[in-house]
């Protein structure tokens, strides 16, 4: 279990959510050269799995995805 003086010292860790493959790529570059740790997944069902095995402080979603949208 983490301390809280080491949830303030480890980055923010962002979920992107993201069908669009170069769009999803340009801000996982941008955020991670940003210190950021990044997660990623390409719609709304692996981003659901991807959220609950890592709790992201922060998601960036695309809204219009097909299965399931960014805002289900």
């Amino acid at each position: 279990m983490h301390t809280l003086s080491e949830s303030f010292l480890s980055p923010p860790k962002i979920l992107v959510v993201e069908d669009e493959l170069d769009i999803r790529t340009e801000l996982v570059r941008e955020l991670k050269r940003s210190n950021f740790e990044v997660y990623e997944a390409e719609n709304g069902i692996d981003a659901l799995k991807i959220a609950e095995e890592t709790i992201p402080d922060l998601i960036i979603s695309d809204i219009l995805m097909p299965e399931m949208n960014g805002m289900e």
